[in-house]
């Protein structure tokens, strides 16, 4: 047998022998390739579940579901709204919205979403794209750009990620978010995609990397929340500054401008509201990163609240603005590229301050002091006074955080630290209802996702409606009571 018989019959034998052991892995491992594929698990009743991402966390699959009585379509990118035709239809001009729930729509019909509302006034050769999904923070939203959203050629990115950004949760974005930095044109990244055909290399894939963030973050159920906070921002404030930073550096590179949006919610329309709240900071992020980069910035709480409309018809619950309140929001939103005249040429964006990428301090964590927070009325600001009690304490710094309580989006309104079982202070500021937890903080660096965790979110303080002169927190059976 000649040398190139020998090479022919020893390549088909072994492209034989690959293809039998990935037949027999398709049938023996499809619970494991069902799984690196992330199917969406069955609905949970009043809040959507989505199906997880390494590089998203979790995304919407496509097709139309129906979620509080309105209709959802989610299109191939896992966004929501129908296809986009890609490449972009010579003379259309395309503007894309991130940001997590407020953004995407919960609660209203397709049609009915702000960026919608502002195309549609805009005219037909404007397309507004959704790219917001339920619970996505900046790191979210700068990975979906980076893996499909820009190939639709947006002319405006318009920018409205701070909820999911600043709130307090289960687990940090960064530390489970798999990076596309750099990574999809590397030699790794396209060698993963070239081998990602193989059901072998999927099973391998999943068992090794993707399983481990997954069992993490497996769905997301926004609406009904988590309980197992662990003293921390999902990102960062300053993660928060520098994602901003990244997103309008990723429009300018793709040759597109930039809109901000601040969003509202309930709350800011509350006459009785006073100080400073946890999503303060990170307004003030957006804000300064507006001016430093010279980027228009929609004020949705001033928007609403000189449009005279009660709060009740223009918010569905505690953020989700209601039909109304995507119909303000859209047609300033039009408002802005008309007064550019954008449709003509007319650039959005001025020169900026140009100042640098200043350093932020967040004063609502790991009890730091919150500032300007002001008593009600006559009242004084409420300082939440008690003692730890802990039989089985053997070493570390315990934690203490104050939480709002019966809300969707629990906020942290303060907390201390205590380096031994006694007293404790915590500044709560104006009454309202309070929850509590509590950490064990062994290393003293600050609490992490090992460390031993008390939950008494079932104990409800009312502080609106009596004062509580001496608060006992006992660790050893997990209760909280007054004396």
């Amino acid at each position: 047998m000649k040398t190139w018989q020998k090479l022919l019959y020893t390549s088909l034998t072994s492209v034989g022998i690959w293809l039998i052991a990935e037949s027999l892995v398709v049938t023996l491992y499809s619970a494991e390739l069902k799984a690196w594929e992330s199917p969406p698990p069955p609905e949970k009743q009043g809040a959507p579940t989505l199906k997880g991402n390494p590089y998203l966390l979790f995304e919407f699959a496509p097709g139309t579901r129906q979620e509080q009585g309105v209709t959802v379509t989610i299109n191939s990118m896992g966004m929501r709204g129908q296809e986009v035709e890609i490449p972009k239809p010579l003379g259309t001009k395309r503007f894309i919205t991130t940001g997590d729930s407020s953004v995407f729509g919960f609660g209203v019909e397709d049609s009915q979403v702000f960026s919608q509302v502002a195309a549609a006034e805009l005219g037909d050769d404007v397309e507004g794209l959704n790219a917001a999904v339920p619970g996505y923070s900046s790191y979210q939203s700068i990975n979906l750009l980076r893996l499909r959203a820009l190939k639709t050629e947006p002319d405006i990115i318009v920018i409205a990620n701070i909820w999911s950004d600043n709130n307090f949760d289960s687990f940090v974005d960064k530390d489970l978010l798999a990076t596309t930095i750099g990574f999809e044109e590397s030699f790794l990244g396209k060698t993963q995609r070239t081998l990602s055909k193989s059901a072998i290399f999927r099973v391998v894939d999943w068992k090794l990397r993707v399983r481990k963030q997954q069992q993490k973050i497996r769905t997301v159920s926004w609406q009904i929340g988590s309980s197992n906070h662990i003293g921390a921002r999902r990102v960062s404030i300053n993660d928060y500054a520098k994602n901003l930073n990244t997103l309008v550096e990723m429009a300018q590179n793709n040759g597109a401008e930039v809109i901000f949006v601040m969003l509202a919610n309930e709350e800011d329309l509350n006459p009785d509201s006073t100080g400073d709240k946890a999503w303060t900071p990170y307004r003030i992020v957006m804000r300064e990163t507006a001016e430093r980069v010279g980027a228009p910035l929609l004020n949705c709480t001033e928007l609403f609240i000189d449009s005279g409309i009660p709060k009740s018809s223009l918010f569905l619950d505690e953020m989700h603005p209601t039909a109304k309140g995507h119909e303000i929001m859209g047609t300033a939103l039009a408002k802005v590229l008309e007064d550019a005249d954008w449709l003509n040429g007319g650039k959005l964006m001025t020169e900026g301050t140009g100042k640098a990428l200043p350093k932020y301090q967040d004063p609502f964590l790991k009890g730091g002091d919150i500032t300007n927070v002001t008593g009600n009325g006559d009242q004084s600001p409420i300082q939440l006074k008690g003692i730890v009690k802990y039989d089985g304490y053997t070493e570390g710094v315990i934690h203490i955080d104050a939480t709002t309580a019966q809300t969707r989006m629990p906020t942290l309104l303060n907390a201390t630290k205590i380096n031994k079982p006694g007293p404790f202070t915590i500044p709560i500021g104006i009454p309202k209802k309070v929850t509590l937890r509590a950490y064990i903080d062994p290393e003293g660096d600050g609490p992490d996702a090992d460390d031993p965790r008390f939950d008494f979110s079932d104990t409800i303080l009312h502080l609106d409606q009596m004062t509580i002169s001496t608060l006992v927190i006992d660790l050893d059976n997990k209760t909280v009571s007054v004396e």
